[in-house]
This record gives structure tokens, C-alpha cells and sequence, in this order.
């Protein structure tokens, strides 16, 4: 075979017969930067997915008690509207927005201290209580940490400053084990916290930078809750994770918030369980315990999140998504093919008497079937270089485009494997000979004599 005669006729289609060429590899490019593109968003979702696990914790379980009081449910839905509102207006001033939570809010008849929870005199329904945590605990041996969550809506700020409404997380030392947090300044609460129910707390990063403005936290004194509470750690930078924002939390002891709102609420529960078959068994087991001490309760009030099922549903998003796009690149693929096939044709019926003059002086049919079979695989191979290229360069958008629309989440990259690489220039070979295959036979069947005698 003679690679650089086969390179020159090449070239000279190309030059010849520039827009068909052109167009029969344009569809190999896009075909290829598909495949290549897909698989390494794909990957890099796998990879978010692992960061995502070691980031969340070992084997977690969340129940939450969607119950709220009226007027921590007010401070929630106000704060929650006012930080959509927030972001979808890029000049929104913090300022106004805090002072518009804190006016709405002082506006409810139950805000006030000392009033009924429930807000208009209303019972409270039955909801977890400390005690309930510990029978849970001899009940669920599967379980390694069983850890309450209170949850509170407070104004928080320093004495003399205008407060702002966050979220007040009341737990325990060893619910940093479950989710595993990591402080980056001072220290997260120790189980002495609990006992005493001291008056302290952990601030998430961004809270505390947004306090106190990039000044030291560690030691200094909030008030909220009616009580003023000295600050003992900073979170390392964690994001959203089961429901929490962490970067906007506020953590004391649970003992502590039950103290100062005068009810003993549990709001969620954190569940570790011993490993992973385990903590999809122990999320059912986990509902069926609960509703059966809160009788009264509705069953979709009480909801459980487990760690594994959310891996496993984005896993499922991911094959979904790499299904489609190599589906979609298949289909590109299979048209380029059938279009290269019939560029081939037309170049068979073109070089009909070139053909004659190659068997007039000793070339086999062998030799004619491989020539074309090898220009049509060439063609491809041109196309599947520059395909995984551009899919390189779209790679990230497309990782940024599902991570926005699709997945909810940030930080999302492409991993490139040498694998793909191989594979998608391999892909592109494959349809090379696939489109050239039936071209090159009808090339190599032609007589010399009637190849001669063609004008």
C-alpha cells in the first residue's frame, strides 16, 4: 500500500471537490466530538459524585420533620423568598433585604417571645422529642449514630448592629462525625457543650464572613435567641449537601436551643448505619419507627433522605445522559456514513478509467479494494482528529450546561481517559470502513477493458 499516493489522491479530492469532501467530514467531526464530549462530562460527573460522598459523610441518613411553628415557619418562608429574590437581582443590597426579613417577621403575632409555638393557640402535633431519640437508638441496633437536629429560624447579629435572619441548627458533637465537618478556625461543639447546655456556637464560613466581614470569630459574642452566645469554631467551606447549607449555618448544642425556645423539638434526625446495603434497609425501618411513635402524624410530613439512594439516583441520571448523547452521536455517525458512502461512489465513477489504467499494469482487485477502503478510512480519521479536538473544547460548557439545568450543582469538570480517546478515533475508523466497504468492492469488480473505454 502506498500511503503517500493514497495521501496525495486525497488531497486532491480535497482540493478538487472541496464542499463535498468538506460536508462528508463534517458529519464524522460532529459524530466524534459527541462521543468524546459525553463520556468525559459523564466521567466528571462520576467523579463529582465521589468528591460528593466524601464530602456528605459515611453511610448517611436523614429524617426530617417538615412540622414547623408558625413563627419559625414565617422566618423561613420570608428568608427563602427574600434570598431568591436576592439572587435573581444582581444590585440587590444586602442591607435591605436582611432589614425586610426582620420587619416581616416581627410582623407575626406569634414572633414574640414566650408565646404559644404553634402560633394562634393551636396544639402542637406530636413531634420527636429526646427521649424518642434514645428509644430509637435501642431500637435500630443497624444504626452506629443516631443524632438529633433542632432547627430554628433566629435574628442574629452583633450588639449594636442591625441583625439578619439565618438558620440556627441545634445538635450534638457527634453529628460532625456523620456529616463530616471540619472546622477551619477554633472548634466544633464537644458532648460537655451538650451536657451544660452551653451558650456557644459554630458559624458556617459564609455566615461568619458576612458577621463579622472577614475579622476574627473565634471568641467573640452574637446575640440571638434572646441571649447573647460566644463563638467557638468556623466551618470549613462545604456548600449544600442533604438539604443544609453549611456555609450559612449556625450550630449550638441542641440542649441549648431547647433551653432558650422552651420546647423540646427534634426537627431531623442525622443516621450513620454500618454500611451501605444497610442504610437502604434503614431507611424504611427508620420511617416505620418514627410514625409509629408520632401516631398522629401525616406520613409525608416525615421524609427520609439516604445518602445512598441519591447516589444511586444520580448515578441513574448519568447513564440516562451518556445513553442519549452517544445515541445522538450514533445517529451522526450513521448519517456521515451513509453520506461518505455515497461520496465514495461518486469518486469510484469518477476515477473509473484511473481505475482501468491501475489493472491494465498489474493491479489485483485486492489492491483497488484497499486503496479506497484505506481513502474512506483515512477520510474518517481526518474527521475523528479534528471530532476530538472540538470535543475537548466543548467538553466544559457541556459539563456546565448539565451541571446548571440537569444536576443543580457547581464545580462539575470533564475527566478525559486516554480510553476515550482511543475509542472515539476508533469509532470513526469503524464507520471509515463500514461506508467504504461496499465503494471499494464495486471499484474492485470493474473489467479493464469497460474501465478503459469510460469517458
Amino acid at each position: 500500500m502506498d500511503w503517500l499516493y493514497m495521501g496525495g489522491t486525497l488531497l486532491r479530492e480535497l482540493r478538487t471537490n472541496r464542499v463535498r469532501r468538506i460536508l462528508s467530514i463534517l458529519g464524522v467531526v460532529i459524530g466524534t466530538a459527541a462521543v468524546i464530549s459525553s463520556l468525559a462530562v459523564v466521567e466528571g460527573g462520576r467523579e463529582q459524585l465521589r468528591l460528593h460522598l466524601e464530602k456528605m459523610g459515611i453511610n448517611m441518613v436523614l429524617l426530617e420533620d417538615r412540622y414547623r411553628p408558625e413563627p419559625v415557619r414565617l422566618f423561613q418562608d420570608v428568608y427563602e423568598t427574600e434570598q431568591r429574590q436576592a439572587a435573581a437581582i444582581e444590585d440587590a443590597q444586602p442591607d435591605e433585604i436582611e432589614k425586610k426579613i426582620i420587619l416581616k417577621s416581627r410582623a407575626s403575632p406569634g414572633a414574640a417571645a414566650g408565646q404559644d409555638p404553634s402560633g394562634d393557640g393551636i396544639p402542637m402535633p406530636e413531634v420527636l422529642r429526646m427521649r424518642d431519640v434514645e428509644a430509637l437508638r435501642a431500637r435500630l441496633p443497624e444504626a452506629a449514630l443516631i443524632e438529633p437536629v433542632a432547627m430554628d429560624y433566629a435574628e442574629v447579629g452583633l450588639t449594636g448592629t442591625r441583625p439578619r435572619v439565618a438558620l440556627v441548627e441545634g445538635g450534638t458533637a457527634l453529628g460532625a462525625v456523620i456529616r463530616n465537618l471540619a472546622v477551619r478556625e477554633g472548634r466544633y461543639l464537644i458532648p460537655s457543650d451538650t451536657e451544660r447546655s452551653e451558650q456557644v456556637c459554630v458559624l458556617g464560613s459564609r455566615i461568619a464572613e458576612e458577621i463579622f466581614k472577614g475579622a476574627p470569630a473565634v471568641g467573640r459574642r452574637l446575640s440571638m435567641l434572646g441571649s447573647q452566645w460566644r463563638v467557638v469554631g468556623v466551618l470549613q467551606p462545604k456548600g449544600t449537601m442533604m438539604r443544609f447549607d453549611y456555609d450559612r449555618l449556625i450550630q449550638v448544642p441542641i440542649t441549648s436551643m431547647h433551653e432558650r425556645r422552651g420546647i423540646e423539638m427534634v426537627s431531623a434526625l442525622l443516621v450513620q448505619a454500618r454500611d451501605n446495603d444497610g442504610a437502604l434497609a434503614l431507611r424504611d425501618r427508620l420511617h416505620h419507627e418514627v410514625m409509629a411513635r408520632l401516631r398522629d402524624r401525616d406520613p409525608e410530613e416525615i421524609r427520609v433522605f439516604c445518602q445512598q439512594e441519591l447516589i444511586e439516583q444520580h448515578a441513574t441520571m448519568l447513564r440516562t445522559f451518556r445513553i442519549l448523547t452517544i445515541s445522538v452521536a450514533a445517529f451522526s455517525l450513521l448519517v456521515s456514513g451513509v453520506g461518505i458512502m455515497n461520496i465514495m461512489l461518486v469518486a469510484v465513477r469518477e476515477r473509473t478509467r484511473e481505475i482501468g489504467i491501475w489493472k491494465a499494469v498489474g493491479a489485483t482487485d485486492a489492491d483497488v479494494m484497499a486503496h479506497f477502503l484505506s481513502e474512506s478510512v483515512l477520510t474518517c480519521a481526518i474527521g475523528g482528529t479534528l471530532g476530538i479536538l472540538l470535543g475537548v473544547l466543548l467538553a466544559s460548557e457541556a459539563a456546565g450546561f448539565v451541571a446548571s439545568t440537569v444536576a443543580e450543582t457547581s464545580g462539575w469538570s470533564p475527566v478525559f481517559l486516554p480510553v476515550f480517546f482511543g475509542l472515539s478515533l476508533g469509532t470513526s475508523v469503524a464507520v471509515g470502513l463500514v461506508s467504504g466497504l461496499f465503494p471499494a468492492l464495486v471499484a474492485a469488480r470493474l473489467e479493464p477493458t469497460e474501465a478503459l473505454r469510460h469517458e
